[in-house]
């Protein structure tokens, strides 16, 4: 071991030259500071953080003792290593040097064997804590992008039931709304795009759906490609989830619309709502994609396909779940696949209740 740097705190000159004469038998270039009272050991550590201190109880002004107790008390000198020197010769003082916080007690006359015996497991101690703490910030740094990553794919309610019990057992969800969102004719307009500039419109985008998401309590479930999934009222189940979901929607679109206008695109979105029960889990053990799926999910999936652009298509599940708070558009029902003719709504505008009274008697009307 070469070139430590170790602060001496004695106010006795000749003491100090005599404990730098043996550590120089073990080390070549060690740099050696030095303190003559417990304050300058307080402001040369904080300006200089050695490697070690070698620290005498019995100082003028500010002992060695105060000055312990301030360095292990200091964000950024507690974890140097202190080794108390002392005249003091019972076990009481030794306990209580140790107590505030020294690695270890060298007892005056010091014995050169002893003091460098000491002061190599000290720093070698020393050593191994700060490799330790290193690691230990590495491992505490990718827990937290593997969290930020876990968190990406999947519900927060989801990751504490892993990290509880490890087993996701598949769940179904009553009264929910599902949001399907998906960007209108983006493969043409990707193509006019550089691969990065395509990436962090993407980026962008759903990066403040999810914030738009997380506002209004609801769970986002995938993306995939362009499009955007999520539901409301699957862990906070409230009869008002279908509201939230539509309030959600129009601020999604309303952010196309201010998007648009900072970064000189024109980008315009399909929403379909669709309320119902839907099944949830992990399909692969070997995939922890949390999916949903029923028929809740394929017609919202329908409402969004047979949405205008820049338009909010609802279900008539959803429709009688919200008609109290917004006015709507009727559509021409749609014959779909497998499901026959469905009645379609626009989202048209919130109704304005002026009286608690009228607010009352609308919400009467939905729970009938």
């Amino acid at each position: 071991m070469q070139g430590p740097k170790i602060l001496i705190a004695d106010d006795m000159d000749y003491l100090v030259d005599y404990i730098i004469t043996h550590l120089n038998t073990m080390w070549q270039g060690a740099n050696y500071l030095r303190a003559r009272n417990g304050y300058e050991v307080f402001t040369v550590s904080v300006k200089e953080k050695p490697d070690l201190i070698l620290l005498d109880w019995e100082m003028p002004e500010f002992s060695g003792m105060d000055a312990l107790v301030s360095l292990k008390s200091n964000e950024v000198t507690k974890d140097i290593p202190v080794i108390m020197i002392s005249g003091f010769t019972k076990s009481g003082h030794v306990k209580k040097a140790l107590e505030a916080g020294a690695i270890d007690y060298v007892r005056k006359p010091i014995e050169p064997e002893e003091l460098l015996a000491r002061v190599k497991t000290a720093l070698t101690l020393a050593h191994t804590l700060r490799e330790l703490k290193f690691q230990t910030a590495r491992l505490e740094e990718e827990k937290f992008k593997l969290d930020r990553l876990l968190k990406g794919l999947l519900p927060e309610e989801i990751l504490t039931t892993m990290k509880n019990s490890g087993d996701i057992a598949p769940k179904r969800f009553r009264n929910v709304t599902v949001i399907m969102a998906d960007l209108v004719d983006f493969t043409v307009k990707s193509q006019k795009m550089s691969p990065k500039r395509l990436l962090d419109e993407l980026q962008t985008i759903f990066t403040a759906f999810d914030q738009i998401s997380e506002k209004h309590k609801c769970t986002r479930i995938k993306t995939i490609g362009d499009a955007y999934m999520a539901v409301t009222g699957m862990w906070n189940e409230t009869s008002n989830h279908a509201l939230t979901a539509a309030k959600m929607a129009e601020r999604m679109r309303q952010y196309i619309i201010e998007h648009n206008k900072t970064h000189n695109i024109d980008w315009e979105i399909r929403i379909g709502l669709n309320s119902g029960d839907i099944i949830a889990g992990i399909i692969s053990e070997n995939n922890l994609s949390f999916d949903i799926f029923g028929d809740t999910v394929n017609t919202a999936s329908r409402m969004q396909s047979y949405s205008n652009p820049m338009q909010i298509n609802i279900s008539q599940s959803t429709y009688d779940l919200i008609k109290g708070y917004y006015h709507v558009i009727r559509r021409v029902s749609r014959k779909v696949k497998g499901k026959g003719a469905l009645n379609m709504y626009y989202l048209h505008r919130p109704i304005h209740v002026r009286t608690d009274k009228a607010r009352s008697n609308i919400e009467s009307r939905i729970k009938k």
